[in-house]
Parts: structure tokens; sequence; C-alpha cells
């Protein structure tokens, strides 16, 4: 099977350019595709048109079980997609409206914004995630989505703090992000929908065996730190990680399908132009 490998960035990221993602999943060279991801970080796959939503959901599982069903509860929130393997993180409501600034699933969503790693709040953490793009803005109206390298992070890392780090646990919480970006106190409900969850801040990689950081704006405290002191160091790996020299900007075209590795990459969404004629619709599993 012949395709391209395009580099996005000087230290990770490609592009694949002439594979048909049209053909059943188990004809796709699944393995070769792995690694590319293991050793890239993100690769974007560009297609003519979007996916079906099942097309989207058997490519995603080429790369292991794919985590189904609601992470966590927005009160009041209404799906507007029934397929459970599918995250909706676009801008329409239940009843394909734009939605109102004040929309509690809008305010929750800002949260997005914010450099993140996904469900990082969660014991499981994802590995993969593949955004699929339906509908995006105009040229020029913004929703580019970034990355950050943890690895490249990590490996520039003085000595010292290598030290420092090597051992400490991270509680991380998809409230606290949320309380960052300005959402609401969350209900109870909410609360109980998703307890906060702990991991190590350095792992090794297990597909390129690199060592990385795993830092989210989820990240609310070290386990063992007096608060304002782990959050402050937390606060400064941050903008270690996320330098310009680590990021890489992907500028969206329809039919995009963008898959990173929460594993070794932290990610954030930009804002968009949000009017009756600028739409976002996007698709994650």
């Amino acid at each position: 099977m012949t395709y391209q490998v395009k580099p996005l960035h000087p230290l990770y990221g490609v592009e694949v350019i002439g594979l048909d993602l049209n053909q059943p999943a188990g004809a796709l060279p699944a393995k070769e595709l792995k690694t590319l991801i293991d050793r890239h970080g993100v690769v974007v796959y560009r297609n003519p048109k979007p996916l079906t939503d099942e097309q989207h959901v058997e490519f995603s599982r080429l790369f292991g079980p794919v985590e189904v069903g609601a992470t966590f509860k927005i009160a009041g929130d209404k799906k507007r997609i029934d397929n459970p393997a599918l995250v909706d993180v676009g801008n329409l409501d239940a009843d394909n409206n734009i939605m109102k600034p004040d929309n509690r699933r809008m305010m929750f969503r800002k949260g997005d914004r914010l450099w993140h790693t996904d469900m990082s709040f969660m014991d499981n953490r994802a590995t993969y995630s593949l955004l699929l793009g339906h509908e995006i803005p105009p040229e020029g109206a913004g929703g580019d989505t970034l990355f950050a390298d943890m690895r490249a992070a990590y490996d520039e890392l003085p000595e010292e703090m290598k030290k420092l780090i090597e051992n400490l646990t991270v509680e991380h919480s998809i409230w606290h992000s949320r309380g960052l970006a300005g959402f609401p106190a969350p209900t109870q409900e909410e609360l109980d929908s998703r307890p906060p969850a702990y991991h190590k801040l350095v792992n090794v990689h297990p597909g390129s065996g690199r060592k990385t950081l795993y830092i989210a704006s989820h990240a609310a405290r070290i386990v063992g730190w007096p608060d304002e002191l782990g959050f402050g160091l937390i606060k400064a790996l941050m903008a270690h990680a996320t330098q310009e020299k680590f990021v890489y900007r992907h500028q969206w075209k329809l039919g995009d399908l963008l898959m990173w590795d929460n594993l070794q990459t932290m990610h954030r969404a930009t804002d968009f132009e949000r009017s009756e004629e600028h739409t976002s619709e996007l698709q994650s599993h």
C-alpha cells in the first residue's frame, strides 16, 4: 500500500498523504500506522470529505479499544450524536442550532482552550484521540488546534528539575480545569460523575521508550506538597512545555482526521468567530 509521510514540525508530527481511509479498516496497514503515532505523537490524515461516523470509529479501533459512554455529566445537557463511541466537541446543540455563549455546555467547552491531555482526570487515561472535521470555520476565522511535544519538553529540563519531579504524583480533576476557564461551580451531580484521578508526573512512553511529562490544565495539585507550592511547580512546567519551539499549530481542512497520542503530547483548541455563519462540527472518540 503506497502513501507518503510529510513532516509537520522539526520535532514531531507528520501528515499522511495518499492513504484511502474509505476502504475497509481491516485492509489498512495498522502496524505501520501504529508505529507512526508512537514515533511522531501527532498524525494528520487528509481526506477529500469527512469519514462517516462508522468509518471514524472503525479506524479508531485499529489502535485499541474505544472508550464508550459519557466520561462526566454536564447538568441539563442533551446529546446531539447517538453513537456512544463519539464525543461531540462542536458548537451545535441537540437541535443542530448554534449554542448561545451562556449555554452550560459552551461554558464547559471553554476549558478546551486550555492546554490539556484528554482524560487525564480518569484512572484509565486516554492514549489516542482522533478528531474529525465535519464542518470547520472559514479560513481566517480561527479554530486551529495546537499541540506541545511533552517528550522534547522533558528532555530540555535541567537535570536538577528532572531529579525533583521523577517520583511525584499529581491529582487531576476535570472540574479544576473548568474552574480555571470560568465554568460555574459544578453541581453535586457533576462532581459525583467524575472524581479526581492520580498519575505520575514523569512517565516512560511505552511506544517510543522516551521519558515524557504528564501534565494538563486538569492537574490541580502534587500529592504530599502544599497546594500553593505544588500548583506553582505545575504552572512552571506547563509554561516550559508550551514554549513556541515545542508547539505545532494545526490549521483545519474539511475532512481532516487529526490523531494524537495523549501520553506524549498536550493540546488545546483556539477560539474562532462564533456567528450564525461560522459553525464548528468536530467529533472525537
